[in-house]
């Protein structure tokens, strides 16, 4: 049923359970696992090197294929690129002809923050969005 599936990461513990369960369906589908973290360069701090967040983002996405990896998912596909974070993900989703987004509901403060990303994802994502709380 799915190919490709995309799990966008940000390297926090709220994209934990998205992970996990982008994996599982990676796992059951035989797919292709995408992980991609978006630097969002228009919210860049003074003194904030863009080499230090690319190398925070290598690492979000190393994480993530460790994880599949130890889960038995060998083809896992990972990129860190820059640009509003909705419309990275849609990119890229449309560019590596992604079947499935699996992303992690924010909680608390993070929602307020993030939660645009969300919203603007599930609405404007060409391909199904499954939300993991």
């Amino acid at each position: 049923m799915y190919d490709r599936i995309l799990v966008p990461t940000d390297g926090r513990k709220s994209t934990e359970r998205a992970i996990d369960e982008a994996i599982t369906l990676a796992d059951e589908h035989d797919a292709t696992l995408h992980t991609l973290y978006v630097i969002n360069s228009a919210a860049i701090a003074p003194g904030i090197e863009f080499s230090d967040l690319e190398a925070i983002g290598r690492r979000a996405v190393e994480h993530v294929r460790d994880r599949a990896a130890a889960a038995g998912v060998d083809r896992v596909d990972g990129a860190v690129t820059h640009g509003l974070r909705h419309r990275a993900i849609l990119t890229y989703a449309d560019d590596n002809d992604v079947d499935l987004i699996v992303i992690g509901r924010y909680r608390e403060l993070d929602r307020l923050v993030r939660g645009n990303v969300l919203k603007r994802v599930s609405e404007e994502a060409s391909v199904p969005v499954l939300i993991v709380e």
